[in-house]
């Protein structure tokens, strides 16, 4: 009898899951989301597969505009003879006009809202969100997913820092470090991955590019792949005169200290790298070209971090997350005078570099 229950409320839970399922061809799926600001109004661009015969689907778009950004989403689905779903929804672009308004409005109602994961990708277009889709979705003809793809590629394998819904939402609201995400240009025909987009708080502040975002992907402490192009010297023809190091491992350590009436920040950073790529003319084997190469990447990442921090100074953010550093290892830290501080505050990096190996061919 007890076995009989069992299989009448198995078949009761599997009822209820049949009668929630939708078939796909009957809503429409909501991949990729444009926001921007123009001419007073906002601008809503949604990203959709159209599903073809077998596996290929073809990327389309919706485009509404509203005096508000609340009512973007009903708009959209006033145009759409399908119901819209957002469960799918893998990247939000903003353009660099919404961005500078702020994406706070946007990124609370994300985290509200039970169908969105916490991994969603974020990301700034430097000019229009709406064009950078339009050109994915004409030269990509029929990936719905190249931006997503383009960041998470260069997050596991290249520069890029490791940015989703989840990480934005703990940097904005941590009282010692500020948000970033990734920032997209038109290239031609194409849309690049250019670098990183600053903000203070929630709004758009500045960017920097792919190489200065591999620095910080250092300071961080989640580096272990990443490419960094040295100039060793300006022999032969154009182009042969660099040395590209793989980094394959990196670890950062702070200490903050007081010297006299300032306090100080030294950054020490350790990295394990090994020669990608190099001229024909240099010999890794030789040891005295190859310590040269190692002094010379030592000096040159210490001076790039630290124009990287005056930068970060300059526009009062805190990107690295300095502040929550400090407060952890300060007793009853005050956030406001930490930032007082901060534009003038002595930085000062320091970093080793170990050449691990040379490649196969050595």
């Amino acid at each position: 009898m007890r076995r009989g229950w069992l299989w009448i409320g198995a078949l009761l839970l599997l009822g209820g899951c049949a009668s929630s399922s939708r078939p796909i061809d009957e809503i429409q799926i909501i991949q990729e989301m444009g926001y921007d600001f123009e001419n007073g109004r906002y601008t809503g661009t949604a990203v959709y597969p159209t599903f073809k015969q077998g596996p290929m689907t073809k990327p389309n778009l919706l485009t509404t505009t509203s005096p508000t950004m609340y009512d973007l989403i009903p708009r959209l689905s006033s145009k759409s003879p399908l119901p819209i779903e957002e469960g799918q929804l893998r990247l939000i672009l903003f353009g660099k006009e919404f961005a500078k308004r702020g994406v706070t409005q946007i990124t609370h109602s994300l985290a509200r809202n039970n169908k969105v994961g916490s991994h969603l990708l974020l990301g700034v277009a430097k000019g229009s969100a709406k064009e950078l889709l339009h050109i994915t979705a004409k030269t990509t003809l029929s990936d719905t997913l190249y931006l997503p793809n383009l960041v998470e590629q260069n997050e596991q394998s290249m520069n890029l820092p490791k940015t989703n819904l989840h990480l934005f939402l703990y940097r904005y609201f941590s009282p010692g470090s500020d948000p970033f995400l990734p920032y997209f240009e038109k290239k031609g025909d194409f849309v690049k991955l250019e670098g990183l987009a600053l903000f203070r708080d929630d709004n758009y502040v500045g960017h920097v590019s792919l190489r200065d975002a591999f620095l910080m992907k250092i300071l961080l402490g989640e580096t272990k792949n990443g490419v960094y192009q040295l100039k060793v010297g300006n022999r032969g023809k154009q182009g042969e005169d660099r040395v590209m190091l793989q980094n394959l491992w990196a670890k950062p350590k702070f200490e903050w200290k007081r010297d006299g009436s300032r306090h100080r920040l030294d950054v020490f950073v350790h990295i394990h790298a090994s020669v990608r790529d190099y001229p024909s003319w240099f010999d890794p084997l030789m040891g005295k070209q190859l310590d040269n190469v190692k002094k010379k990447m030592e000096n040159e990442l210490e001076h790039n971090i630290e124009r990287l921090f005056r930068y970060f100074q300059k526009k009062r953010i805190d990107p690295l997350g300095f502040g929550d550093f400090v407060r952890s290892v300060t007793r009853h830290w005050d956030q406001a005078a930490f930032y007082r501080e901060y534009p003038d505050l002595d930085i000062r990096p320091h970093v080793t570099v170990d050449i691990v190996h040379t490649g196969i061919g050595e």
